[in-house]
């Protein structure tokens, strides 16, 4: 990861008893500080990974519309009783606008929750549901699917709902542009065929502007988002899980 790169390359330099070797780790660490940190870099990166947003008045209806979890809520923050949106939770607006637009008159909900340092106060499949339902989406339409830890389990455990109780019918995944690649290959993978529709996209149009030349930290962040989805991929095209 970005981040770690840096710190390996500044703890050499910090290391080596030799100045020469050290002053050029030092200027590398800078060069890679800031080609990591370049919004016309990243962006481009960024352009080139994502899946391109879809027109939504392009999108033609679907039986089942379905959410992955991963950052659409802050789960931590209190008082439990509100409902806190997340960095991802563009994922729920997109699907709140499809399903009242009519593309998807059911909403699966998948993503379970992963224990480190003891339990959240809150689960976000749970706070995601009471969203949709807060914006009108109707309790009926919204299913949960509250055991998958990660991409691979999203697809299967779906594919196991759908399969038994949906067969046959038309599905929409909704997931992150950066996501989309990954997600929709382990969907594929399981046999479910998914039309996809992108959301909390970070790039941008491109801007020439002589500004964007400056380093930004919020790219720096960017850019360690879009190097663990490339290493994911890579991963599970390795293990054979996509």
């Amino acid at each position: 990861m970005p981040i770690g790169i840096l710190c390996l390359l500044l703890g050499y330099a910090i290391y080596t008893k030799n100045r020469t070797k050290s002053k050029k780790v030092i200027i590398s660490a800078f060069v890679f500080l800031y080609a990591f940190s370049n919004p016309l870099i990243i962006n481009e990166l960024l352009l080139w990974w994502e899946v391109p947003p879809t027109s939504i008045l392009s999108v033609k209806k679907h039986d089942i519309g379905i959410i992955l979890t991963g950052g659409t809520i802050n789960e931590e923050k209190l008082p439990q009783e509100n409902t806190f949106l997340g960095k991802s939770a563009d994922r729920i607006a997109q699907a709140i606008e499809l399903y009242k637009r009519g593309k998807i008159k059911k909403i699966l909900i998948s993503g379970g929750e992963i224990s480190v340092l003891g339990k959240s106060p809150k689960k976000e499949i749970e706070e995601i549901a009471k969203y949709l339902i807060i914006s009108g989406v109707i309790q009926e339409n919204i299913l949960l699917e509250a055991h998958s830890q990660n991409t691979r389990e999203n697809a299967e455990n779906c594919s196991k709902i759908l399969k038994k109780h949906f067969k046959n019918q038309s599905y929409l995944l909704i997931t992150s542009g950066y996501h989309l690649r990954r997600a929709s290959a382990c969907f594929e993978k399981v046999g479910v065929q998914v039309d996809t529709f992108g959301a909390n996209y970070l790039s941008h149009g491109r801007n020439y502007y002589w500004y964007n030349i400056l380093p930004k930290e919020d790219y720096f962040a960017h850019s360690q988002l879009i190097f663990r989805e490339i290493i994911g991929y890579c991963t599970y095209k390795a293990m054979g899980w996509i």
